[in-house]
């Protein structure tokens, strides 16, 4: 599913997006080239405003900062990746990791939250 929600989603060539993956656009998406994106993943370029006690969370508004996934990068099974995040060139994510910070070149990551295991 591609979401925008009056963002903007960009998609490479050569990309796969399988099945019962959730892209959104709030904040921008830019996926480059020979991406591939397993099932049952969400992008989620926007987060939450929840600082004032006083407010209800729906009521405070989203800050979004977009998300970059580089060229030759392989995004696991069921891999949330949160606001601000670059996933940079080459790198693999495990399945089921939360990313919710940028991760380096040519790494393998995974967890919860995602964290460098290896390099590649």
């Amino acid at each position: 599913m591609l979401a925008t929600y009056g963002g903007n989603i960009e998609i490479g060539n050569f990309c796969s997006v399988n099945p019962y993956t959730i892209i959104y656009g709030h904040g921008g998406v830019i996926i480059k080239n020979y991406v591939r994106i397993a099932a049952h993943s969400v992008i989620v370029p926007a987060n939450h405003i929840f600082s004032n006690q006083s407010i209800p969370i729906h009521q405070q508004g989203l800050s979004t900062k977009g998300i970059t996934i580089e060229s030759d990068v392989w995004i696991g099974a069921g891999v949330k990746v949160l606001d601000g995040v670059i996933i940079h060139q080459g790198v693999v994510v495990a399945a089921g990791a939360v990313v919710n910070q940028s991760l380096p070149p040519f790494t393998v990551c995974g967890g919860v939250p995602c964290k460098v295991i290896k390099r590649r």
